[in-house]
């Protein structure tokens, strides 16, 4: 019996892990591509966790994660951005720059 519930959190781990890397590969590709979309630029090509938890979306039990990263503008300035990961899509980025929050919703990615 040992045996199996070592099976099973192993397989738990591995579900983690495969839907963790896909969240974040998500998540930095809708943020590089809204990014450019504005002309600006996505910095580093990276992203890291903020936020994790458990959230209902849709009626359903669900991973919510937050990721930030940092553009830059035609100003050549640092700013950052917090990426929402929801469900299993990306569900919102925002940008703060020059004093102002923008909000990007997102239904698409």
């Amino acid at each position: 019996m040992l045996e199996l519930t070592m099976l099973l959190i192993m397989a738990m781990i591995g579900y983690y892990w495969y839907n963790q890397v896909n969240a974040l590969d998500a998540s930095r590709l809708a943020g590089k591509q809204v990014t450019q979309q504005k002309n600006w630029v996505f910095l580093d090509d990276s992203i890291l966790q903020k936020r994790i938890k458990i959230k209902p979306r849709a009626g359903k039990l669900s991973l919510y994660r937050e990721f930030e990263f940092e553009f830059s503008d035609i100003d050549a300035q640092r700013y950052t951005g917090i990426i929402t990961h929801h469900g299993g899509t990306v569900t919102e980025i925002k940008y703060f720059h020059a004093n102002e929050i923008e909000t990007v919703a997102l239904t698409r990615y």
